[in-house]
């Protein structure tokens, strides 16, 4: 059965998308979660890897049981002498690793291993292992990988049942011990031991890729083994490195390209191997993202927000798409924005509406900092929409999800601990609130600003409703002209002529209906005029 993965403050629920049923999970003891910083997640084979707002990275299994996401190594050596036993003639040396496998025995995650102990020489006698190292994490063995006779490499050699014997004899021969080596893979990324962290992460090629938040490690892109969460070996720098403190901020995964965006710029990782991946910088000073929760890939299409508007990255190549309809909502604030608090982009956040075929992106209005505004770009016309306001609680987060039909679903977060879902059949905000829909037109001058106009009877062109009127303010005159009286078109008509708005330079319309399960959809209008002293 699917189900979400939610933070609630310092808790962690599984929820179920169909009834809203919220169970509360175990943390691993001794890791807290953060409740300023938001969780970033990942999915690799039905395990969801969490990371940033968790004092250690988590991963959670398809069954909703909580472990770290990699034990934390052994620090020192299994101490080991000779036994009482016989067998064994050479030099021998031992590392440790602590191992958690599911019930059927089957490995699920490996810690890196201890350092190697110090050579022991005997002559036909067995290994006897002291004081074995214990976790504390929550793992089912302890694994002792030695070396051959007179060889360096070291291979699975016995495991220890559990977390609390602490000794352990054995003389088995070198033909005996495991034939693949021990894995060089077994590293771990940052967020291993507290106080360090992986800021963010994704699945690409599946592998995890994620970056940490030390100020050195910012550009450094870490990524495990194929199919494998605990193990972290790899790296790849977005060069040039150290530029800002914020370095990779995020991470767009598309079919082919993994891109890597900081604040200034793009880079795209491709390959299929280790063997073979690159990275590589496509854009620099521009096309940056100033917004990691920003980023969204639908079929194949990247797009986020930067400091100067939202970005579109596809197979036609990479384009701002707000410059030419929506410039203004994102210039800076010196430059006149009334619409949103630039300083606040930093915490936009957007999901994708697969029912309306829309990017969402959640942001804060001018001189606020709650993401109670968003705006959305229709992919199917490419155009944009809004700005619009949730007033019925404040957005803190948003997602696309599954239910439990696997069909996909808009999800909204709030602070108020409520998932709200979207695309609502009725016509109103969280339980009743009215959605407010209020808009206002452009100045209309008919390319003669400076000359009166008389402004003729206004003909309003909406979709067909059960019920409901629309209020039309009228705003005639020079530009701070107050509204004018509120005229009502009646949305059960389609198309209505109404009064005469009057005389004046310019003109503009102001749109608003706020009752509650009241839809509307506003076509178009026309207001007939003519320049005053002219025939």
């Amino acid at each position: 059965m699917a189900f979400l993965i939610v933070q609630g403050g310092s808790s962690l629920y599984k929820v179920d998308p169909d009834t809203g049923t919220a169970t509360a999970l175990t943390l691993p003891t001794g890791v807290t979660l953060s409740t300023t910083r938001k969780p970033r997640m990942a999915v690799l084979n039905q395990w969801v890897v969490i990371v940033n707002s968790p004092t250690r990275n988590l991963a959670i299994d398809p069954e909703g049981t909580v472990r770290v996401l990699v034990p934390k190594p052994p620090l020192s050596p299994p101490y080991m002498v000779g036994g009482s036993g016989t067998g064994l003639t050479g030099t021998y040396k031992v590392k440790q690793s602590f191992v958690v496998e599911d019930t059927a025995g089957n490995l699920l995650m490996e810690s890196p291993l201890s350092p190697a102990s110090p050579g022991v020489a005997v002559t036909n006698k067995d290994l006897s292992i002291l004081l074995a190292a214990v976790s504390e994490d929550s793992i089912t063995r302890r694994r002792l990988y030695r070396n051959t006779t007179g060889g360096t490499t070291f291979y699975n050699w016995i495991d220890i049942d559990g977390n609390t014997a602490t000794s352990a004899q054995s003389a088995l021969a070198d033909a005996s011990l495991s034939l693949l080596p021990a894995a060089t893979s077994l590293q771990a990324p940052p967020g291993t031991l507290a106080g360090t962290r992986l800021k963010n992460i994704v699945s690409w090629k599946n592998r995890l890729w994620a970056v940490g938040d030390n100020v050195d490690d910012v550009d450094t892109i870490r990524y495990t083994e194929d199919g494998k969460v605990y193990a972290w070996p790899n790296s790849l720098d977005a060069y040039p490195k150290g530029q800002d403190s914020e370095g990779v901020v995020g991470f767009a995964p598309r079919k082919n390209e993994l891109g890597i965006l900081k604040r200034n710029g793009l880079w795209q990782i491709t390959g299929t191997s280790n063997s073979n991946f690159s990275i590589v910088q496509l854009t620099f000073d521009k096309a940056g993202c100033v917004a990691p929760d920003s980023i969204v890939v639908v079929n194949d299409r990247a797009f986020w927000l930067g400091k100067d508007g939202v970005y579109e990255w596809s197979s036609e190549g990479i384009r701002n798409i707000t410059d030419d309809a929506v410039k203004p909502w994102f210039e800076p604030v010196a430059a006149n924005n009334t619409y949103f608090a630039t300083g606040q982009f930093s915490n936009a956040f957007a999901r994708y509406n697969e029912a309306r075929n829309s990017y969402e992106l959640h942001l804060a209005a001018l001189g606020s900092t709650t993401a109670d505004r968003w705006v959305s770009f229709n992919l199917s016309n490419r155009k944009w929409y809004g700005p619009h306001k949730t007033a019925a609680f404040t957005p803190s987060h948003a997602a696309r999800g599954l239910d439990g039909n696997a069909l996909p679903i808009s999800l909204v977060g709030g602070t108020d601990g409520i998932i709200y879902k979207a695309n609502s059949t009725t016509m109103h905000d969280g339980t009743s609130s009215a959605i407010d829909f209020d808009c206002y037109g452009p100045w209309h001058s008919e390319d003669a600003p400076d000359i009166e106009h008389t402004w003729l009877q206004l003909s309003m062109l909406s979709k067909i409703e059960a019920s409901g009127t629309l209020d039309v303010i009228p705003y005639v005159g020079r530009l701070g002209v107050s509204a004018g009286t509120t005229i009502s078109h009646t949305l059960t008509t389609g198309r209505e002529l109404l009064r005469r708005l009057g005389d004046g330079a310019l003109m503009r319309l102001r749109l608003r209906q706020n009752t509650a399960d009241i839809g509307c959809t506003v076509y178009g209008y026309e207001v007939p005029n003519f320049e005053i002293g002219r025939r």
